[in-house]
């Protein structure tokens, strides 16, 4: 009888072990919340250097499905060029980008590990540019559509807290890192 019991017990821990590991760190219902930096702007070229080393950027998503998040997103950057004649000319670029982005999460279909959450997504917004110079000449603004494609990844060091990864062109930046949070 003891063997029994021993046995049945056994088999009820290790289903609920089994259970708790294939839970996914994505679900529907999930609330995202990636706060970070992007790295690599496209507004850097030859004699730029950048007014904030960093592109701040901050984004939201909500699970729709197991695999499904869509929200959006917002992101500044600014970059400086000085033409090297003590600075005779210069003139400075500002960027805020406000958009939709959608991701599909990759966890249940390859079944990861629940400490990783990988992703892959595209974006779609609105930029808004305004440049100005040193000497009065130029101050001018545009604006258009701005979109992207990224693939990214999550480590949850803690099961709501994580640090993350974002490779591709979307919010002013080619490379995105910082924290996520899952409430």
């Amino acid at each position: 009888m003891k063997k029994q019991l021993f046995l049945i017990a056994l088999f009820i821990l290790t289903t609920f072990a089994g259970m708790a590991q294939t839970k996914s760190s994505f679900n529907d219902g999930d609330n995202l919340l990636n706060i970070g930096v992007g790295i690599g702007s496209p507004f850097f070229g030859s004699g730029y250097k950048a007014s904030l080393p960093i592109n701040p950027s901050i984004s939201y998503e909500k699970g729709i499905t197991d695999a499904i998040s869509i929200g959006g997103q917002l992101s500044y950057a600014s970059s400086k060029f000085d033409d090297g004649f003590n600075d005779a000319y210069s003139f400075k670029e500002h960027a805020i980008y406000i958009g939709a982005r959608g991701s599909y999460h990759f966890n249940q279909a390859l079944n990861i590990d629940p400490k990783f959450d990988l992703y892959g997504g595209a974006s779609l917004g609105y930029v808004a540019i305004s440049v100005s110079d040193n000497v009065g000449s130029l101050g001018s603004t545009a604006s258009g559509l701005g979109f992207g494609l990224f693939a990214g990844g999550k480590y949850y060091f803690k099961p709501s807290t994580a640090i993350y990864a974002e490779l591709g062109y979307q919010s002013l930046s080619f490379l995105n890192i910082g924290v996520a949070f899952k409430f």
